[in-house]
């Protein structure tokens, strides 16, 4: 896996907790990326000088890459075991597609204290390169969780003694929260939370909006970020 382009390969350099294998460049005597190759030479992580490595990115890449192991997702069963203290507040992403809304949550989840997030396998978006940039660093402090089927995994979380609280259009307002442990349930950028899983919640908050707003709903990172900054205020998890 890598990371690509200046910024996200500075922040990545920077946070200790990301694993490197090496940093690729197309050109050492690059001025632009100097800054870069100082930083791996003091954290002594290996460079390479290999042009043709970045034929293969679309996108614009800066001439700089940072090659970083695949990821490791947490399986269901583990968070369970873990103690209590260590997975009170969970997010669950009923099929979030869009990987920058995925790494927003993240950074987000790791701002307020939240150090688990459930996503589907199936048509959702994976933990990517793009996401661990989002994320700023965020990815290093939250274990994802990939499951077959959501609303098992949260039909099998209430057995546990979670409370599940959906985040949705329609719903109460966001106060008289239940206390942890709780799993939080952000929907999909477009269809938000589907019924299965909706049915599966014990209780739904929604977010206030304007009246006088000609915008039907928020983006979806924007969204789970201020459920989370709600329930944070309300337990400091």
């Amino acid at each position: 896996m890598e990371i690509i382009g200046r910024q996200g390969v500075y922040v990545a350099l920077e946070d200790d907790r990301i694993e490197k294998i090496r940093l690729v460049v197309m050109d050492r005597n690059n001025e632009r990326i100097k800054d870069i190759i100082e930083l791996a030479e003091k954290k002594n992580i290996k460079i390479s000088e290999d042009r043709n490595f970045f034929n293969k990115f679309k996108r614009s890449h800066q001439g700089v890459a940072l090659v970083i192991p695949e990821f490791k997702y947490m399986e269901l069963d583990e968070m369970f075991a873990l103690p209590k203290e260590e997975r009170e507040v969970v997010v669950a992403l009923d099929s979030i597609e869009d990987v920058n809304n995925l790494g927003s949550i993240i950074r987000s989840a790791s701002v307020f204290g939240v150090s688990k997030i459930i996503i589907p396998k199936d048509r959702a978006a994976d933990v990517t390169p793009a996401v661990i940039k989002t994320s700023q660093g965020g990815i290093a402090d939250v274990d994802i969780i990939k499951v077959t089927n959501l609303s098992r995994a949260l039909k099998d979380a209430k057995d546990k003694g979670y409370f599940v609280i959906g985040c949705h259009m329609e719903g109460e307002p966001m106060e008289n929260f239940v206390s942890p442990p709780v799993i939080i349930v952000v929907g999909n950028e477009h269809k938000g939370i589907r019924p299965g899983v909706l049915k599966e919640c014990d209780k739904v908050h929604t977010i206030p909006m304007s009246k006088k707003s000609s915008v039907g709903s928020l983006n979806a990172g924007i969204a789970g970020s201020i459920m989370l900054y709600e329930y944070f205020k309300a337990f400091g998890v």
